[in-house]
């Protein structure tokens, strides 16, 4: 096409690389190798050994970063990253972060992922322009999942005692954002069948999600009761009891998972968090306001066990 010869004059404010209708001429890993208006391209790593696969960042003036992962597309890549949310005419899944905010979407060709400081919501040329070249087929996906979760229902109400329904719907659910019927097919899972590892495990990931820490870490411990030679679960339960700085539950979990199979990602975390956990992580905590021992108060000095 002879848009395509003009992609330099592309409107950079917009953070939009090539016009509409052009066909890619990028790399062949699929990210986008230039400025993004007012962020500069700071890295850029090819990820694998062919297709869209590539990790970049991009940086503003003012030190807000945002930072792009390509994948090839996954069947529920996103079903961790969140809440359904609108940008422009684009639905996309978010999720906040400690300090800014976490975007997924699916297209045709690639999953789309962006961790972005200093930001509430999704917006900014990096989205936009990765928007502009991976449409997302996020409101496609959920028009098809709200009809799953009618016909589920409705089977639900045929067969009331099969928790498999019930697991579908609470990933149903979880998929279009909606948290609270999500735990509450859990647990009506849970309640038909005492011995579903799949709903305790996913129970674990959706309460950790919603920071609901007791609750995660009571589902992941059952969930690795019923399957002790998993290594999924013992990982997930010291992952939250590592964030809660719960040392003993975290130790037993990375350690019990450490002695079945891993990924090479998985296993260097799990090491090298026990290995500070035995090294006395965790073990000693300063609470403010506490007697020091001269009888002062203090901020930073009295440690409690």
């Amino acid at each position: 096409m002879k848009c395509c010869r003009f992609q330099s004059l592309a409107v950079i404010a917009l953070g939009l690389l090539w016009p509409a209708g052009c066909e890619r001429s990028g790399p062949a890993h699929g990210c986008l190798d230039g400025d993004l208006g007012r962020f500069a391209l700071a890295s850029l790593e090819p990820l694998g050994n062919g297709g869209l696969a590539c990790r970049a960042t991009y940086r503003d003036p003012k030190g807000a970063e945002a930072r792009v992962t390509l994948e090839p597309p996954a069947q529920g890549a996103c079903d961790e990253h969140g809440k359904p949310a609108k940008f422009e005419k684009h639905m996309v899944f978010s999720e906040p972060l400690a300090h800014g905010v976490r975007i997924c979407w699916t297209s045709r060709a690639a999953v789309v992922k962006i961790s972005a400081s200093g930001l509430l919501t999704p917006q900014g040329p990096v989205l936009r322009a990765y928007l502009h070249e991976y449409p997302s087929q996020v409101a496609q996906d959920l028009k098809g999942v709200e009809q799953d979760v009618a016909d589920l229902k409705q089977a639900s109400r045929q067969v009331p005692q099969d928790a498999a329904v019930h697991l579908k719907l609470a990933r149903k659910y979880r998929k279009l954002g909606d948290t609270v019927m999500a735990a509450h097919e859990y647990h009506i899972a849970v309640e038909k069948d005492r011995s579903c590892h799949p709903c305790y495990l996913e129970m674990g990931s959706l309460y950790r999600q919603l920071r609901h820490w007791d609750l995660s870490i009571r589902a992941l411990r059952k969930a690795a009761a019923l399957k002790p030679a998993d290594p999924v679960a013992w990982l997930a339960l010291g992952d939250v009891a590592y964030d809660v700085k719960n040392r003993l539950e975290a130790i037993r979990g990375y350690t019990k998972a450490l002695e079945a199979s891993l990924t090479e990602a998985d296993r260097a975390r799990a090491q090298k968090r026990l290995a500070k956990l035995k090294d006395g992580e965790f073990m000693i905590q300063v609470l403010p306001g506490a007697n020091t021992p001269d009888g002062g108060v203090t901020d930073s000095n009295a440690l409690v066990p």
